[in-house]
């Protein structure tokens, strides 16, 4: 599993493992600006090199927010563009509101899943992972 350093002032850390790429945000009330949404945009790109792939956000107990700039430079990115799957995993109302918000206003041409559960979240992304497989061979 390759993971990037984390440094103490991130609040979300990225990783891949089985190629399929995954995020946690680790501290619940974050506000993320956009020279925080590039960077994450770098992080990704540095984790996927590029490749379509299924992505994993663990948005639990999430109660911070995007600035509108922040989200518009994140579903513009040609990175972000590659995912082939964003699926979210909610616990909370405040995190399904967001991310639903985000997936109407921002994300409406992405194939977006929410979820409550980590492993329902998991297994769409193993089957995108394994129909991009199979659309490949």
């Amino acid at each position: 599993m390759k993971r990037l350093n984390q440094n103490e002032s991130e609040n979300v850390e990225f990783w891949m493992k089985d190629d399929i790429l995954f995020c946690k945000f680790n501290q619940t009330t974050c506000h993320i600006s956009v020279d925080t949404a590039k960077i994450y945009i770098l992080k990704i790109k540095k984790l996927t090199k590029g490749q379509p792939l299924p992505f994993l956000i663990d948005a639990c107990d999430f109660t911070g927010n995007f600035s509108p700039d922040a989200a518009k430079t994140l579903a513009k990115s040609i990175i972000i563009k590659t995912i082939t799957l964003h699926a979210f995993v909610v616990n909370t109302l405040h995190s399904k509101l967001l991310v639903a918000s985000y997936n109407r206003i921002y994300l409406k041409n992405f194939n977006v899943q929410i979820f409550e559960s980590f492993d329902d979240a998991l297994a769409a992304c193993i089957e995108s992972k394994n129909k991009l497989y199979a659309q490949h061979d």
